[in-house]
């Protein structure tokens, strides 16, 4: 199935989860990822659920979006055309250290990943993944 369509598969089945999302305050969420048809089903997603999302396709452009703007949680890809997930992260954490970063691959190694914790991020997901499993790591990084 493609990423739209779990997305879509996603948003019939979450009313409960919605229900619970608008009676919190507005959650502002980046998203750096340059597959049209990820970001797009994250922005779908995660609008459906009540977030605030801005999406950019390069690196360079998340790096400072994320440090003029004040979002609540910021999902980068690993592989990007500009610069390596992992180096947005920590630029990001350098700038803006309290803000959690979620790291999502197609690729990923237990290298990167590895190396992606010890630079802060809060939670790494593997390509294709389960928009619940997205919506559970959003839920933790805003409560924290």
């Amino acid at each position: 199935m493609c990423y739209r369509g779990v997305a879509e598969v996603m948003i019939a089945n979450n009313d409960k989860h919605l229900a619970r999302s608008r009676n919190r305050k507005k959650v502002s969420i980046l998203v750096v990822d340059d597959e049209p048809s990820v970001g797009d089903a994250l922005k779908l997603v995660l609008e459906s659920s009540g977030y605030e999302v801005v999406l950019v396709a390069k690196g360079r452009e998340g790096i400072k979006q994320a440090s003029s703007r004040g979002f609540s949680v910021v999902i980068i890809d690993l592989f990007l055309p500009d610069i390596s997930g992992l180096q947005i992260i920590k630029k990001v954490h350098e700038q803006k250290p309290e803000i959690p970063i979620i790291l999502i691959t197609g690729q990923g190694t237990p290298w990167a990943f590895a190396e992606a914790k010890r630079l802060g991020a809060i939670g790494i997901l593997s390509k294709p993944f389960h928009p619940a499993d997205i919506l559970r790591l959003i839920s933790r990084a805003v409560a924290q």
